[in-house]
């Protein structure tokens, strides 16, 4: 029994130190920097900063990465967030989003974090910057209203 479980731990590390050589690729590609969120919507300072902290780690093309990325499986789950994120919602590439689907991601930016679904909680504990207080959530829902009517309006 102790020289299976001893084959079994060795396996196991020969398994971990094997797949450190298959890192995922690094989210760091910006194609057209114009596309950004920033530079189609007026924001305040804060909203912005608010926003870049707690939302374009997982929502844009500039990952912000963590020491802990770079030891695999930590860096194949954080991979596979990142492109689940970016399928939602992707800041970096706003520029090419219609009009409906802007209106769409505005409102569900609101909804998302009033219902505290983002940002992620192992991501909050990770990341305190990302934390929103109620004064940043209430500020981020009202400037994504307004920024709605703007493309709303914008389109007439």
């Amino acid at each position: 029994m102790k020289k299976i479980l001893k084959i079994l731990l060795l396996a196991v590390i020969a398994f971990l130190v094997i797949i450190q050589f298959f890192p995922p690729k690094k989210n760091d590609h910006i194609v057209n920097p114009m596309d950004d969120i920033v530079f189609h919507l007026d924001m305040f300072s804060t909203i912005k900063r608010d926003i870049v902290n707690a939302c374009y780690d997982c929502h844009s093309n500039r990952t912000k990465y963590p020491f802990y990325n770079r030891i695999a499986p930590v860096s194949w789950i954080l991979a596979s967030h990142i492109r689940q994120g970016k399928e939602k919602l992707n800041f970096s590439e706003w520029g090419n989003y219609d009009r409906k689907t802007r209106i769409s991601l505005l409102t569900a930016i609101c909804d998302m974090i009033v219902s505290g679904e983002m940002p992620l909680k192992g991501y909050v504990m990770m990341h305190s910057k990302a934390v929103l207080n109620e004064k940043q959530v209430d500020e981020i829902c009202e400037w994504a209203d307004e920024a709605a009517e703007q493309v709303m309006s914008a389109a007439e």
